[in-house]
């Protein structure tokens, strides 16, 4: 299947931990401008590529903050989509990122009437404290007035989004914000563990001793957070992502399945036909590479090998709670020896089970581990 991705590289306030390529504004001119560049990137696309955006199954707005987009901006966007052979309303699934602050009642209600179904909500954490130390703009009273929004509207899908072992954070904190967000009517929980970047405010202020991340609470956090989800009725398809009753993000389901995907904005990323590629990540330099009339040259593309093919499938499958299918893999001409895996079944880290490799217990967290010796393990014929 083939997504959309639509980068938005907006934000009020760029959070302290973000190593996104991002910046703060809420500048009408500047959004006037990002929005005609993207129709023109869109256009170039629609027409280098005939007919390939009406096959498109989901649509995802990321960011950044894609809710800070002035309504006339948001509206133009998803007209030109249209314009390109995009028919909103019959895409299996239109998803749109939000911050708690630019989550409103207009906000919200001008998005659904554009097509968006699925709305996800980054809300990190309900601790005053702990969102003040990693630079979030939201109070906790804002973040659960917005989800409180979100999950009072009639024929949506919510999800709520979560940080863990953040600096000062206690597995006990972590656990009751995971708890207190499935106890909402949503459908859709991710959490993710903090990775700091050198590069950010708050990686200097760790450098400096300011603050502190315990590494040893990461794996505490994961695997009881886990479990609290299963308890209130979450199942873990992904390794950071939770769902009820199969409502899982079928686009980002796509990225796990290796399936194709055009990215629109500075840096977003693509893969269609055999090969990854993404504009300038940095502002001026995407608006350049637009107002040249996107030159092949300006685009950094990689070219999937073979062994490129065999990576990306084993990472992407393992990341899965439905695992590597090795009877598929047999069907094709690959063996995968016992030896590079028989370990981590016997110490109960992976489980074999109808013909797939599957992720179990401690093994998620020793996920790189795992899938490093099953790539090393393999020796093509």
């Amino acid at each position: 299947m083939l997504g959309i991705y639509i980068h938005v590289p907006f934000c009020e306030k760029v959070c302290d931990y973000c190593d996104f390529r991002v910046m703060p504004s809420r500048s009408s001119e500047l959004f006037g401008e990002y929005t005609d560049l993207l129709v023109r990137e869109m256009q170039g696309f629609a027409q280098a590529n005939p007919g390939a955006l009406e096959s498109a199954e989901t649509l995802y707005l990321g960011g950044g903050t894609p809710s800070l987009l002035p309504g006339d901006c948001l509206v133009r966007v998803f007209d030109s989509l249209r314009r390109f052979g995009v028919d909103v309303s019959r895409l299996r699934e239109v998803t749109m990122e939000f911050n708690p602050e630019s989550c409103n009642e207009s906000t919200v209600s001008l998005a659904r009437e554009c097509g968006v179904g699925r709305f996800s909500l980054g809300l990190q954490s309900f601790r005053s404290e702990i969102l003040e130390r990693i630079g979030r703009r939201h109070s906790v009273e804002v973040g659960l007035r917005a989800l409180e929004l979100l999950c009072s509207q009639p024929g949506i899908e919510v999800n709520g989004d979560l940080m863990f072992n953040l600096p000062g954070q206690l597995p006990e904190q972590f656990l009751g914000d995971l708890e207190r967000l499935a106890d909402f009517p949503l459908n859709h929980v991710s959490f993710y563990g903090l990775t700091v970047a050198g590069r950010t405010r708050l990686g200097h202020r760790i450098a400096r001793g300011e603050l502190s991340v315990d590494e040893d609470l990461y794996g505490e956090m994961y695997l009881r957070g886990v479990e609290l989800l299963q308890q209130k009725g979450f199942d873990r398809y992904e390794v950071s992502n939770f769902c009820r009753s199969n409502k899982l993000s079928v686009h980002n389901k796509n990225y796990w399945d290796r399936g194709e995907y055009i990215g629109f904005g500075p840096g977003a990323h693509s893969y269609f036909r055999g090969m990854r590629f993404n504009a300038p990540e940095i502002y001026p330099r995407w608006r350049e590479f637009i107002l040249n009339g996107m030159p092949r040259s300006g685009l950094n593309l990689d070219v999937l090998t073979p062994d490129d093919i065999w990576t990306e499938r084993v990472w992407l499958s393992m990341r899965q709670s439905e695992g590597l299918d090795l009877e598929k893999l047999r069907a094709e001409g690959i063996v995968l020896p016992e030896s590079c895996y028989a370990k981590w079944v016997e110490n109960g880290c992976l489980a074999l089970e109808s013909g797939r490799l599957r992720l179990v217990g401690r093994g998620w967290l020793l996920m790189d581990t795992i899938v490093t010796d099953v790539l090393n393990g393999y020796i093509p014929n």
